[in-house]
């Protein structure tokens, strides 16, 4: 058919023409008969048709009628289906709840009888176990009747209840557990029911073994009962849920409140029921003989032994929800039965899916049921079970789980904990330190933090990323606590240790992991961890531990031998171990190992640590042999060294990011990989402390600088200080380093691959005076010359990629500085303050003398050098490293003459120098070996006085950044508060002898330190004639110091006297120093290392003016001033002017005899006269910038020979007789005068 435009069929002529129908217009014959019309009249539209396809929207209309119409034929069908099925089920249940009702009538009238026959009531069994429906009431009480029915006697002369009695029928069995069944689920599920106590206590009696053998029921078909709630009914699910829904008491983290009603009916029953299981599947019997395997347990044994671990234990304060009955009951408990089936593989697997919440109770559960069962473990292999599984329980914990505000108690009486106070920083107040004061000071030591760069900060009150991220706090009752706190406890700890004593073949390990597990939840601030520390160090059921463990664990284990001798070719190694499940049980070793040596060498003397005696008490002294000092430290340099420098090597650290890769836990243990870092830090920054002091270990052994490019090393870390580092999130860092990753850094335009000196400055944008808002110096990026563009982004910041590469090299300056040599350090420190230089625009001739008004111009009185120069410098803050401009006014008041090209400004910080260290004037303090220190006294504190600690930290800056050379000793202790790290016992010897000998005497004492000594935990402050006596602790006047506390109080003396009395004054000084100096710059040095860095001579350092610089030697060896100028030294790098054949010039010949026949003095008045310093650079005259120079002064020889200290000039007159030139030379360098001699 074809559509017409109006969408009526053209093709309907034909079909009428095919059915016999004739054409419009044509005649039938028969026509004439037919009256009507033969075809109905098209309805014609006037108004126009729309030109659409009406037929396609009819045709649409009808697909959709025909969907509805299916749709609504499928409906009814499916409700026909729905109501059959309806129907079809509430007739069945019409018919079973009539069918019920007809069985209950016969039930009920078969029980109601007097004495219904034993076939009656295996019959009314039946009937019960068919029409029973739960929660019914009526069927609840005839349950109830069926209880009272079968605990009658089956006769007068058979005492046998027909409970028992029945099991003569073939089908009592079945109908034993299926009615036991009901009534232990509705005694489980409705525990208020008035039949729940006869319900559980038929239940128990039903499944009790002892009830079978009391009325001699032969073997029972099929499972028992007990089988069967086993392993269909959630046995130990249903009675923990019991237990917890009767006895339900609200947990209060605060106060301690009484629990349930410890009375109810059910818990004696719930709780044999428990133990049921223990006695139906017994143990197997011991071996024949020691050497025997133990046979293995029942699956049925250990599947409930398991089960009642995790459904009973987890209830929360179990032994506070029983009555003394009950609770005595569970001394039947298999207690290492379930410990030794935890500690299985299975049991471990089981363990890991508790959730935190349940794990703490199972673990403070198996405490309390446990603690007192520790005596009667028999071998090493129960002991070893305890441990894994407590470690394993604790694995599960959130980090802050032992954390607790206690309530301090108001006499502070008793026993003081064992706290120690490290820090400074807060703890400062005049009279006794407050208990926050020392938290926080607690707080300090043992935790992690990082810089802008990215590098591991120790010291630092933060607390750590980690911690604080897996932190997840519960809500835990106290008494949950006192449970948990045992873990810690002194004795616990020495049971634990006397048993690992006995059988330590097969439990040192699992000891090792349950300490260090233990210490990693503790929190550093707290007094258990300390606790635990010194138990493990001093107690003498630990005697040797330490010793032990190194020995056959670490310096013998395969972890041991890797770790000593990983290099950088193969550091990978050590960041796969990391994550290697073959060392799950030695790293846990390692890091106790450090633990413990690291706390040890804290109240170690000097004395103490290099003792060579073999006696006993030489070895209780100092756990380790000195060369075993040496290999511990080298493995663990080896480690630290190696995840510094490969820290985005950690697998998945691209991905995750390397900051979360860091966080991630060492294999066996809970620490992560940056805390075990931090602490492997800790303990090479102690040992490097003690070798810088009195050498032990061998030449070299120290540095890694054969392991990687010395030179591209420092280039990296130059130029990466001159750079900003992005802020805006963790650095994300390659899973893999290439092997030739330094020139992978110059390709990438990272570095520059020409030396340092050859970058130049940036010009700003924005024209600012490159100080951020705390007078700090702005990093800002350099671009070296040459067509290699660096990769930084729009702001000139490194990218991420960039600093993933460049952040190891800062890593290891910042907190392993020692494995680079002095000199490098020394090179790259002097590098960093170039770039601070040119920063500031310095190092632009057009700042110089051209521009005067660009630098600060300072009047000094010669007479008032101190009090002047206060005035004029101290305000100018961190602008001390411009360019300072000195006019010296003589005794006359006349302006010297001469202009300060920078020699001036030397003069007067030398001079200053020899003035503000005079301990006259009341802020200094001298050592025996007239090394100083602020002045601890309350006068030093006043703000004026802290003031001019700022000031001398500023002047002492603004030397260090110039690298003039002061002659001042400072104290060691107080050179370490320069680098963030605190004092400890062995720099007590240094400011009070006596004391330390006193503390010494203390920690040795062999009798009862309290009876014999009557101490307290005060120190006596003598201030101008007035004491003052100041608690260490609060409290402190009222606790005793005894044998067990001792080390404690050791520590806080010694922290009291190296870092709290001299808080503030400290602050004061290093705030100066560092707006001059940032502390980065100066963590990369020792305390040694940074007096010589100062100027002053150090014993047992070896003279920094030798061609090769070492820090180490013999104590007859001095360093510095001590030593005489090395002529030959100064003679190769000397230049000349206007000398005919310069160096072979006959006066400059005659010159350099005179010289080489000068006294130490004189020599060192000479470099003074013309460097204005009389001390040599640091790494020797090739260092003088510039050089040393002799220019000929003309050939009048009646004058005397002249300088200029701001270019090292020695002007020097044509002399032709040697003994003129010896006595004109030698007034002129002892004149002590300025330019005027010229």
């Amino acid at each position: 058919m074809s559509m017409d435009p109006r969408g009526r069929m053209g093709g309907l002529q034909d079909v009428r023409m095919e059915s016999g129908q004739l054409p419009r217009g044509s005649h039938h014959p028969m026509q004439h008969l037919f009256t009507g019309a033969a075809n109905r009249k098209p309805t014609v539209n006037l108004g126009g048709a729309r030109r659409t396809d009406l037929s396609a929207t009819t045709q649409q209309d009808l697909i959709n009628r025909a969907r509805q119409e299916r749709e609504q034929r499928e409906n009814d069908r499916r409700r026909s289906n729905a109501a059959r099925i309806i129907q079809a089920f509430y007739r069945g249940r019409r018919s079973a709840a009539a069918v019920r009702q007809q069985l209950r009538a016969e039930f009920d009238s078969i029980l109601s009888a007097a004495a219904p026959s034993p076939s009656s009531v295996i019959l009314a069994s039946r009937l019960l176990a068919l029409f029973f429906v739960d929660r019914h009431t009526g069927d609840i009480k005839r349950t109830a009747l069926w209880c009272r029915v079968v605990l009658r006697p089956a006769g007068a002369q058979d005492r046998t209840p027909l409970l028992f009695s029945l099991f003569s029928d073939p089908s009592w069995a079945v109908l034993v557990r299926q009615v036991g069944t009901i009534l232990f689920t509705q005694a489980t599920s409705q525990p208020s029911l008035p039949q729940s106590a006869l319900f559980l206590e038929i239940s128990k009696i039903m499944c009790d073994p002892q009830s079978y053998v009391k009325y001699r029921v032969g073997e029972v078909r099929g499972p028992t009962l007990l089988e069967h709630l086993l392993h269909e009914r959630k046995f130990y699910a249903r009675l923990g849920g019991l237990i917890s829904s009767i006895n339900h008491c609200p947990l209060n983290p605060v106060a301690i409140q009484p629990t349930g009603n410890r009375s109810h009916p059910l818990l004696p029953a719930a709780i044999t029921l428990s133990l049921l299981p223990f006695k139906a599947h017994l143990a197997p019997p011991p071996p024949a003989s020691k050497s025997a395997p133990q046979s293995p347990a029942s699956p049925e044994r250990s599947a409930a032994l398991t089960s009642f671990a995790t459904s009973i234990l987890p209830i929360p304060l179990l032994p506070y929800r029983l009555a003394v009955k009950e609770f005595t009951m569970l001394a039947t408990l298999p207690f290492f039965d379930i410990l030794l089936e935890l500690a299985s593989p299975s049991g471990r697997a089981v363990l890991q899916q508790l959730e935190p919440e349940s794990a703490v109770h199972v673990l403070a559960n198996l405490i309390a049921l446990g603690n007192q069962r520790l005596s009667s473990i028999e071998n090493g292999k129960m002991l070893a079970a305890y441990l894994v599984v407590a470690k394993s329980l604790m694995d599960k914990l959130p980090n802050d789980v032992f954390r607790e505000e206690k309530p301090v108690d108001d006499k502070g009486k008793g026993k003081a904990d064992e706290t120690i106070v490290l820090d400074d920083s807060e703890s400062e107040s005049e009279g006794e330190m407050d208990g926050d004061a020392i938290q926080r000071a607690r707080a300090a030591v043992g935790t992690v933090a990082r810089d802008g760069a990215g590098d591991v900060v120790m010291g630092s009150s933060e607390p750590s990323p980690s911690a604080s991220s897996r932190s997840s706090r519960l809500s835990l009752d106290p008494r949950t606590h006192s449970h948990l706190r045992i873990l810690s406890s002194r004795a616990h700890l020495l049971a634990l240790l006397a048993l690992s004593t006995r059988f330590s073949a097969s439990t040192r390990l699992p000891l090792a992991a349950f300490l260090i597990t233990l210490l990693a939840l503790l929190p550093p601030s707290s007094s258990q961890r300390d606790s635990v520390l010194n138990t493990l160090l001093y107690a003498p059921s630990a005697s040797g531990l330490l010793r032990e463990l190194y020995r056959g664990y670490v310096r013998s284990g395969p972890l041991g031998k890797l770790l000593a001798r990983a290099g950088r070719e193969k550091s990978n190694v050590v960041m796969s171990a990391l994550a290697d499940p073959q060392f799950a049980e030695e790293w846990p070793v390692v890091v106790l190992v450090l633990e413990m040596y690291s706390r040890c060498l804290l109240t170690l003397g000097d004395d103490e640590f290099y003792t060579t005696s073999s006696g006993r008490e030489a070895e209780g002294r100092n756990p380790l042999m000195l060369e075993e000092v040496v290999g511990l430290s080298g493995l663990v340099r080896n480690a630290a060294f190696a995840m510094y420098w490969q820290e985005g090597a950690v697998e998945g650290g691209a991905a995750e990011g390397v900051d979360e890769a860091m966080r991630r836990k060492v294999v066996g243990t809970r620490v992560a990989y940056e805390e075990v870092r931090a602490l492997m830090t800790r303990f090479l920054q102690q040992v490097h402390a003690r070798d810088s002091r009195r050498q032990f270990t061998p030449e070299g052994h120290w540095l890694m600088t054969s392991q990687f490019d010395l030179a591209s090393f420092v280039q990296t870390a130059v130029y990466a200080s001159s750079v900003p580092f992005p802020t805006d999130g963790p650095l994300t860092k390659p899973s893999h380093r290439p092997r030739h990753e330094d020139e992978r850094l110059q390709a990438e335009g990272a570095v520059p691959s020409s030396t340092p000196t050859s970058v130049t400055p940036r010009p700003h944008a924005d024209g600012d005076d490159d100080m951020d808002d705390d007078n700090e110096p702005v990093r800002r990026p350099y671009r070296r010359p040459g067509p290699v563009r660096s990769h930084r982004n729009q702001h000139g910041v490194l990218s991420k990629r960039q600093i993933a590469l460049i952040s190891p090299r800062l890593g290891v300056l910042n907190n392993i500085p020692f494995v680079i040599s002095f000199e490098t350090r020394v090179a790259i420190f002097r590098q960093f303050i170039e770039n601070d230089f040119r920063k500031l625009g310095l190092d632009d001739p057009n700042t110089g003398f051209a521009m005067p008004r660009a630098r600060h111009r300072a009047v000094v009185r010669r007479n008032h050098l101190a009090e002047d120069a206060y005035t004029h410098l101290n305000g100018l803050g961190a602008e001390l490293k411009k360019r300072i401009a000195i006019v010296f006014v003589d005794e006359h008041g006349m302006e010297e003459s001469g202009i300060d090209g920078g020699g001036l400004f030397k003069e007067l910080l030398t001079s200053l120098s020899k003035e503000v260290f005079d301990t006259d004037r009341g802020l200094w303090l001298a050592t025996k070996e007239q090394e100083i220190y602020p002045n601890p006294h309350g006068y030093a504190k006043e703000s004026t006085q802290l003031s001019w600690y700022q000031f001398i930290g500023r002047v002492l800056g603004k030397a260090l950044y110039q690298g003039i050379l002061i002659d001042v000793r400072f104290a060691a202790f107080f050179l370490a508060k320069w680098l963030g790290r605190q004092s400890y016992l062995d720099d007590l010897a240094s400011l009070d002898p006596e004391l330390y000998a006193g503390l010494i005497k203390l920690k040795n004492y062999p009798g009862n330190v309290e009876e014999d000594l009557s101490l307290n935990f005060t120190v006596t402050d003598d201030d101008f004639g007035v004491s003052r006596t100041i608690d260490l602790i609060p409290n402190g006047s009222e606790i005793a110091v005894t044998n067990e506390n001792r080390m404690q109080y050791i520590v806080l003396v010694s922290n009291y006297r190296l870092n709290v009395q001299i808080a503030p004054q400290c602050r004061a000084f290093l705030q100066g120093v560092l707006e001059l100096v940032p502390e980065r710059f100066l963590r990369m040095f020792n305390a040694p290392e940074l007096a010589i860095l100062i100027g002053a001579s150090w014993p047992g350092l070896a003279s920094p003016g030798a061609p090769s610089l070492t820090l180490r030697g013999h104590d007859d060896m001095k360093g510095g001033v001590d030593e005489p100028i090395d002529v030959s030294d100064l003679r190769r790098n000397t230049v000349y002017g206007g000398w005919d054949g310069d160096e072979n010039n006959p006066t400059i010949t005659a010159f350099w005899s005179t010289v080489e026949s000068f006294g130490k003095d004189d020599r060192a008045k000479l470099v003074k006269f013309v460097t204005s310093c009389a001390r040599p650079p640091l790494l020797g005259f090739k260092e003088l910038n510039p050089l040393f120079a002799i220019r000929n002064a003309g050939s009048d020889e009646n004058r005397l020979p002249t300088s200029a200290t701001c270019v090292n000039l020695l002007k020097l007159p044509e002399y032709k007789d040697p003994a003129n030139l010896r006595e004109k030379l030698l007034y002129a360098i002892n004149s002590g005068a300025g330019f005027d001699l010229s």
